[in-house]
């Protein structure tokens, strides 16, 4: 009965370790029977879409079909999805055996490929929650399609732009572009008798417009447009309002052309003909070309004033006095140029007419962003005091040093600007404030500037209080010639000036050449090797210039009782 089960067991052990080594010796079939019978699979398969577009609640729907030779339909998604996945090979018909990889499909269907996977992926792990959660979810569900979603649809349009598509709508079939391009849709003004009348190169009800996650897409009859921000703006806008009110035109008579050309059609250039129309009335009902000027000045506050002036031709017209002319002017353009003031931050001085910035934080960033757009758009004159009130990086002239009575006297007197300001300056650069605005109006930016940053770590690292500074000079101990020599290698273009004591002393601190100048005690009655006779002499250049030692333990200069003389002289 053992000798049985023994056997058993053997055999059993044997079966497990057969299985093993086939599983472990067996290649897998993408790398030996893949390359070997690479002909017998389907190569270049294209995916075509066909789209499916329910007009009542303008939906898109999406079916897949694939293909070589001849197309079959890709009946369940997720399965291809998982096909893809594995790598699978598959046979959908007597004409279509495909390995299911990227390589296997034309260059032009990869997009589309990525889509479709991107989505069949979501289905398919959708489908598995919900059989899990669901009792009443049908196991029959097969899914071949997909319905487009909002952000579905600016996926799609990216997958497919510049191709034509299967579409498919109300029972007819027939295929839609997907554009680059916007839609070429124009408006003509034409006279009729003594009206005027405003009709467009397609029916106002021929379009209908889908809504994606980023973009608004408009579907004319042959294609699929991606609208531009400028386009939704005016075009669609336009072609809105002859849908709300059920027609393909609008009328109108001579004033509201005027003010139709006065306000809309300088939004729509190019976009609106009238060729048609004759001279007289063009030059009555057609703006005149817009220029604009600012005056840019500072008033007793500081605030910088703006005096602006549309001109026309030889007239210039204050915008905040009611004026008559006999001509039309540009509405649109003006309140343009009146909204970048406003976006900037002016304000209406009524008294005055003429436009106000007040804030300090606005008036920066007009001066160091804002008004190079300004300059581009209009034409900008400034009074010389206005030029004069400008941003300037901070910038030192020069510093002096002397070293005198074994303390360092440095001179800030020449820091570029007015002592009063310099603390509050130094207080808002540390604060990683952006600038500061002097007495005189001006300002001076605080970002990203060693000269600061070196009057912060003199100040701040170095304890020295504001009050501290008279007329511009600080005092410090001579122990901090060695920092300071360092803080002052991170300056450029300051001129540095120092007087030969404080020089003598760098130079010597820097090149050890106390080693020549300090002699070893004559009554030393002691044999020292050349480190300690360094470090004395280190020590005694310290005391020279009163700059404080510390003998520590494990400097091997021998600081016990035995050799009390050294240690004395050391450190007297």
């Amino acid at each position: 009965m053992l000798k049985d089960q023994k056997e058993i067991r053997e055999k059993e052990n044997h079966r497990v370790f057969k299985q093993l080594l086939n599983t472990f010796a067996k290649l897998p079939k993408s790398e030996t029977q893949v390359e070997e019978n690479k002909e017998e699979y389907a190569q270049n398969v294209q995916i075509v879409p066909k789209i499916f577009y329910n007009e009542f609640t303008k939906q898109l729907k999406v079916e897949f079909k694939i293909g070589d030779k001849q197309l079959y339909k890709i009946k369940n998604l997720p399965e291809f999805y998982e096909r893809m996945l594995n790598k699978e090979i598959y046979k959908y018909g007597n004409k279509l055996n495909l390995l299911h990889q990227e390589e296997s499909f034309s260059e032009d269907s990869v997009e589309i490929l990525k889509f479709l996977l991107k989505y069949a992926e979501i289905m398919k792990y959708n489908i598995e929650v919900t059989n899990e959660y669901s009792y009443y979810y049908s196991k029959n569900f097969v899914p071949d399609n997909i319905l487009i979603s909002n952000t579905g649809l600016d996926d799609f349009f990216s997958s497919l732009e510049g191709k034509e598509v299967l579409f498919q709508k109300s029972d007819k079939e027939k295929t839609i572009y997907f554009s680059k391009e916007e839609p070429n849709i124009l408006f003509e003004i034409s006279q009729v008798e003594d009206k005027f009348k405003l009709s467009c190169n397609i029916d106002a009800f021929s379009y209908d417009i889908l809504q994606g996650k980023e973009y608004i897409y408009i579907l004319l009859p042959n294609a699929i447009y991606r609208c531009t921000p400028e386009f939704q703006e005016t075009t669609l806008k336009l072609l809105e309002i002859l849908r709300k009110n059920y027609t393909n035109e609008i009328i109108m008579d001579e004033a509201e052309l005027t003010s139709f050309f006065a306000i809309i059609a300088p939004k729509m250039e190019n976009k609106i003909k009238f060729e048609s129309l004759s001279n007289s009335i063009k030059e009555k009902c057609i703006p005149k070309k817009l220029g604009v000027k600012i005056y840019l000045d500072y008033d007793s506050n500081n605030n910088i004033t703006a005096e602006v002036k549309f001109c026309y031709e030889d007239q210039e017209i204050n915008p905040f006095v009611n004026a008559n002319t006999n001509f039309t002017r540009n509405i649109a353009l003006e309140n343009e140029a009146l909204n970048n003031f406003i976006q900037t931050g002016f304000l209406l001085d009524k008294t005055k007419a003429r436009l106000v910035l007040t804030s300090e934080e606005k008036i920066y960033l007009f001066l160091s962003e804002e008004i190079e757009d300004y300059m581009k758009k209009y034409e900008v004159l400034a009074t010389d005091a206005f030029k004069k009130k400008q941003i300037h990086s901070f910038q030192m002239k020069s510093i002096g040093i002397k070293a005198e009575n074994h303390l360092l006297e440095i001179d800030l007197s020449q820091v570029g600007i007015d002592l009063s300001d310099l603390n509050q300056v130094l207080q808002k650069y540390r604060l990683k404030k952006k600038f500061h605005r002097l007495k005189d109006g001006s300002y001076i930016q605080l970002e990203e500037n060693e000269n600061l940053q070196f009057l912060e770590d003199l100040t701040y690292n170095l304890d020295i209080n504001y009050n501290d500074w008279k007329d511009g000079f600080i005092s410090m101990p001579s122990y901090r010639s060695l920092y300071l020599e360092k803080m002052l290698k991170n300056l450029e273009n300051v001129e540095i000036k120092t007087d030969e004591t404080y020089q003598v002393m760098i130079e010597k601190l820097k090149e050890n050449q106390f080693t020549k100048d300090i002699p070893m005690p004559q009554n030393l009655n002691a044999q020292m090797r050349l480190y300690q006779k360094v470090g004395y002499k280190w020590l005694k250049l310290l005391d020279q210039y009163e700059f404080g030692g510390i003998l520590a333990d494990d400097m091997g200069l021998r600081k016990n009782t035995s050799n009390f003389s050294c240690y004395f002289i050391i450190c007297k």
